[in-house]
């Protein structure tokens, strides 16, 4: 049996012997099941905690954590209010709380914890990381990419600030550097959240057609959400080399999933003699960065 298995099995025990726990093991208990993805467990611990000692160390803080990764933004912004009385000083409770407020799009709010956080921990890499996700969303790319400078000098293991300053550079029209850095960050992180569309549309407008191809097929073969966008790219790569016999299948199935500029394309390129599409679609992809 696997050590994941083993933790699965003890995080199973019965509610009722939970009780007999002192508010130390329940978070410790807490942080394993965390660890694991098992968040009911997590946060029934932890609840179980707060239960026994409201003041136990970081507990607060950390069934925010939890229930921000469940989704729960409401929950999660109650529990760091309250661990900001217990403990105002902690810079980690700032980054949490701010990544909360970016995905929420409440930018102000996340450019002023990401700030606190720097203030307490100038050597915090991710809160350099957050601050700049609030720029670039908030269209300040000149901002977002002082902070990812900041934070990859600090961790040059950063996947996603890694792959934020490769969308940042590409945007600002430095494709090779930008290409660079997404292959770094996915080479670090092969399951970034839309990693492998973007290096392949940053590929597609440097004029990289045949590495953009086999990037938009590795899309393609993993069933990507974005599937059907990677269809159309790979489509005008091969038109871009002048390759209609191959672009068209891809037009066809991009069509086929209800996409209405391929519609557009196989009506008046694929199923005519023409050799160019009349008044041709350009697809405009923004990166989307998800916490």
């Amino acid at each position: 049996m696997t050590r994941s298995g083993i933790l699965s099995i003890a995080l199973l025990l019965p509610f009722a012997s939970m009780a007999q726990r002192s508010a130390e093991e329940h978070i410790a208990a807490a942080r394993s099941a965390y660890a694991i993805d098992s968040l009911d467990f997590a946060l029934a611990h932890a609840d179980s905690a707060i239960k026994l000692d409201a003041m136990v160390e970081g507990a607060l803080k950390f069934r925010g954590d939890i229930k921000q990764r469940q989704r729960n933004f409401h929950g999660a912004l109650m529990d760091y209010a309250k661990a900001e009385k217990q403990e105002p000083e902690n810079a980690r409770l700032y980054v949490s709380r701010s990544a909360v407020h970016i995905s929420q799009g409440n930018l102000k709010e996340a450019l002023r914890d990401c700030d606190r956080a720097i203030d307490l921990d100038p050597m915090d890499a991710d809160a350099w990381y957050n601050r700049a996700c609030a720029d670039y969303m908030g269209r300040n790319n000149d901002g977002a990419m002082k902070s990812l400078e900041r934070a990859t000098k600090l961790k040059g293991d950063h996947p996603e600030a890694l792959f934020l300053r490769g969308v940042v550079r590409g945007e600002q029209f430095k494709e090779e550097a930008g290409i660079a850095d997404l292959e770094a960050a996915l080479k670090l992180n092969p399951s970034i959240p839309g990693g492998w569309m973007s290096l392949g549309v940053l590929q597609f407008e440097n004029k990289q057609y045949e590495a953009a191809i086999a990037t938009f097929t590795r899309v393609i073969d993993s069933d990507d959400p974005e599937k059907k966008t990677a269809y159309f790219y790979r489509a005008d790569c091969h038109y871009a080399r002048r390759d209609k016999n191959a672009a068209c299948p891809d037009f066809r199935k991009c069509a086929e999933m209800g996409d209405k500029d391929a519609q557009f394309v196989v009506r008046n390129y694929c199923m005519t003699e023409a050799e160019e599409i009349p008044k041709k679609p350009r697809k405009q992809r923004k990166s989307v960065i998800e916490f």
